[in-house]
């Protein structure tokens, strides 16, 4: 028994404990939720290898789904090989970052560059899912065949706790042949070995031709340089190590090698553009110049250079041609195939809305809206892909119009799916929206649903829109202070405007069910009571959420109209006596004695009122002093309705008559005489003389027989009722002794009980004798 007890103990310990599991375990799955994230980072060079003086391209791009950016996950660190980078200034020159993201710092360590961006979270919202991508761009160095650079480079970028990288080859180039004419790019080229030309950094488009390098003789020695449309010339940066001026002429200078080392390369110049000021002409028409060096020797080795100002970002490829040309010898013509540089840079987002959060019990349409926009950079690419798939609960989506020349959208099975045609710019914001049927959902049902978009290294999701149904009926039932129902009660329900939206009246059955109405705060109000009933107009506050699956109940109570009744007790004989000290009992229909001990005051009057509709009568309990009992019941009635009037009846009382009392009889002196003891010590006994003898007074009994008065009671059909409600107790002006009436024909019940223990001990004693006689 004892093992038993700590089971059950145990058992009920457990059953208390699930609500807490279940707690426990809700906010164990909301902290994965909130703890996990979707984000994913990558990194790629675009341009495959590194080649020498190529531009390098690596793209970084970060995407998430919504709500993976609430929370801060930090900066993002890209990490970039030192001796690869040319030049340093290419990572503001050259970079152009769209938001949310932005360049912080770029620091080295004598090894790496580290570059840190931020993300602006707030322009991310809530339900967006994000996909960003930046560029980072920069020169390599000049590279050739068996110097001292890695012939691999390793890149990194660090985020939300991730780390990623990727490893690229070097492509070095053969040492070059002195060449008798050349034309050099100082800047970057990009794979295709196209020279991009930058839009941000002019000074870093620079241009030198190489002449006489060969070092040899040549007679009247003229270059000529075609520029790109969409250009201009300006000056290049100086060094501070040449010597000489550094003037220009129209944005043109020229330089003579003054040393070269025993490997043939040049190790020293000299500004000298003043030296040939009146030979440099500019032809802006023709955007051309030429440079009239004349004769050279082999001591004679010159650089003229120049940059190019883009002006005009949209002239895509051209090439840059450049000419010497000499007296004896076939022209030389060099050409760059050039290009504006081109930033790839793009943040843009998706998101999804319903139309309806909370569906009510009789609609069964929903409205949902796919969103994608740009943030900034460059436009959402051609091929980008949707994907919304619906819950089963979801029938008959049907697409609303959309551009068929810019997407692509299909229904395959229960899925949507959206494919851009074409590159969607900035400036264009896409939505499409598609209607579905939801009769399958039931009352209480939630319905979650979220889109996904495929991007290049992830698949994220869009928010996920939910709506639940929900019941948003309010049912009033209108019951009178007996717990019976009331009908044709009027009520009025009004919003939060005070504004009216629904009105109606209360059935047979007391029940009035109101129309399906939207969420909010709603007051309920009577506005007319029934005929008979006390209007109450008390407003009553319901709420209506989407919580609520089955229709709110209210229960309302009408209290009957009370009336009252006013007896007069009077002298049979003469009415204007008024007899005061009567005292009665009220009893209803069924002769249940409703109030007790009402006495007649000095007017002999008693009143009595609250008494709901119905037949009532008096019965004389105790008569005034002097006067007959006259236990006849004095029925009225309380009608249903108005009751603004009292009802007044009458009770009349006889006197009690007595016989007068013989002469005295004069005892003898000499033998005393007690007097005697009145029958009924209660009746009052006038004192008595000397020698008087009272005769015994004539005494009518006086009894309270059970007064039934005969009424019909009305059948009332049964109807569901609300709560208990307590009958409100009529008051009387006398003043009332409440107490236990004595029943006629009550008998002890000490008798039965002694009856009842006398049988159990006798079956206990007969049961063990059998028992025993068995055995």
């Amino acid at each position: 028994m004892g093992k038993n007890k700590k089971y059950i103990v145990c058992l009920m310990i457990a059953m208390l404990c699930l609500p807490l599991f279940g707690i426990f375990a809700s906010a164990q799955s909301g902290v994965a939720k909130a703890g996990g994230t979707t984000i994913q980072t990558s990194l790629a060079v675009m341009t495959g290898t590194i080649s020498s003086r190529e531009e390098v391209d690596l793209r970084v791009n970060i995407s998430g789904s919504a709500g993976d950016f609430l929370t801060d996950h930090g900066d993002i660190t890209v990490t970039i090989p030192k001796e690869i980078v040319y030049n340093p200034n290419d990572f503001t020159a050259k970079t152009v970052i769209p938001q949310p993201f932005k360049l912080e710092k770029v620091t080295n360590d004598g090894l790496n560059y580290y570059l840190t961006f931020s993300i602006n979270r707030t322009a991310i919202g809530d339900n967006d899912a994000f996909n960003g991508i930046f560029e980072i761009k920069f020169g390599a160095p000049l590279m050739t065949v068996g110097d001292a650079y890695h012939s691999t480079q390793t890149f990194m970028v660090d985020y939300a706790g991730q780390n990623k990288s990727v490893t690229v080859d070097v492509q070095k180039q053969n040492v070059a042949i002195a060449p008798l004419f050349d034309k050099w790019y100082k800047g970057d080229f990009d794979k295709d070995g196209v020279a991009t030309l930058n839009t941000v950094d002019s000074e870093s488009n620079s241009f030198q031709l190489i002449v006489n390098y060969r070092r040899i003789d040549l007679q009247n020695v003229v270059i000529t340089d075609t520029l790109p449309k969409g250009t201009s010339l300006i000056a290049s940066p100086t060094k501070s190590s040449i010597s000489g001026d550094t003037m220009t002429k129209d944005g043109i200078r020229i330089l003579k090698v003054m040393a070269f080392d025993t490997a043939g390369t040049a190790t020293k110049y000299r500004y000298v553009t003043a030296d040939f000021q009146d030979k440099i002409h500019v032809d802006k028409e023709t955007n051309r110049f030429t440079v009239e060096l004349g004769d050279l020797t082999v001591d004679d080795t010159y650089f003229v250079e120049y940059a190019l100002q883009v002006d005009d970002v949209n002239t895509g490829l051209q090439y840059n041609v450049a000419q010497l040309s000499a007296n004896k010898r076939a022209d030389v013509v060099k050409s760059v195939p050039v290009k504006p540089i081109t930033h790839f840079g793009t943040s843009y987002i998706l998101n999804k809305s319903v139309d309806k959060s909370a569906l009510n019990y009789d609609d069964n349409d929903l409205l949902y809206t796919l969103k994608l926009a740009s943030l900034d950079g460059d436009a959402i690419p051609a091929g980008t892909t949707i994907t919304d798939p619906l819950d089963e609960r979801i029938k008959s989506p049907v697409l609303l119009p959309f551009d068929t020349s810019k997407v692509s959208i299909q229904l395959v099975g229960n899925e949507v799916q959206i494919t851009t045609l074409v590159d969607i710019p900035k400036t264009d914001k896409m939505e499409w929206s598609f209607r579905v049927n939801v009769e399958a959902l039931k009352i209480g049902d939630l319905l979650s649903n979220q889109a996904f978009l495929t991007v290049e290294n992830n698949v994220i999701h869009s928010n996920a829109v939910s709506t639940r149904k929900y019941d948003g009926r309010i049912s009033i039932q209108k019951v009178d202070n007996h717990g019976e129902p009331v009908a044709g009660a009027v009520y009025e329900v009004r919003n939060d405007r005070d504004e009216l939206v629904f009105e109606g009246t209360t059935d047979e059955a007391g029940f009035l069910v109101t129309k399906a109405l939207a969420l909010g705060d709603y007051t309920v109000a009577e506005i007319e009571a029934p005929v008979g009933y006390v209007l109450d107009s008390t407003p009553h506050p319901v709420v209506v959420s989407d919580q609520d699956v089955t229709p709110i109940v209210l229960g309302t109570e009408n209290k009957l109209q009370t009336g009252a009744v006013t007896l007069t007790k009077i002298d049979a004989q003469n009415s204007e006596n008024k007899l005061a000290g009567a005292s009665f009992n009220l009893v209803d229909g069924d002769g249940r004695i409703v109030m007790q001990d009402l006495v007649t005051d000095d007017n002999g009057e008693l009143t009595v009122d609250g008494l709901d509709p119905g037949i009532y009568a008096f019965v004389e309990t105790v008569a005034p002093q002097g006067y007959m009992l006259d236990s006849d019941a004095v029925p009225f009635e309380i009608k249903f309705g108005e009751n603004d009037g009292v009802v007044e009846v009458v009770k009349k009382n006889s006197h009690i008559f007595t016989q007068e009392p013989a002469d005295p009889v004069v005892p003898e002196p000499e033998i005393p005489i007690k007097p005697e003891i009145p029958v009924n010590p209660g009746l009052p006994v006038e004192p008595e003389s000397p020698g008087d003898f009272p005769k015994a007074p004539i005494e009518k009994p006086i009894s309270k027989p059970e007064i039934v008065v005969p009424i019909e009671k009305p059948v009332i059909s049964e109807k569901p009722s609300l709560e208990s409600t307590v009958k409100p107790e009529p008051t009387s002006t006398s003043k009332v002794k409440p107490e236990k009436l004595v029943k006629t024909g009550d008998q002890s019940e000490e008798l039965f009980i002694f009856l009842g223990c006398m049988l159990l001990l006798f079956g206990t004693v007969l049961f063990w004798y059998r028992t025993n006689m068995k055995s």
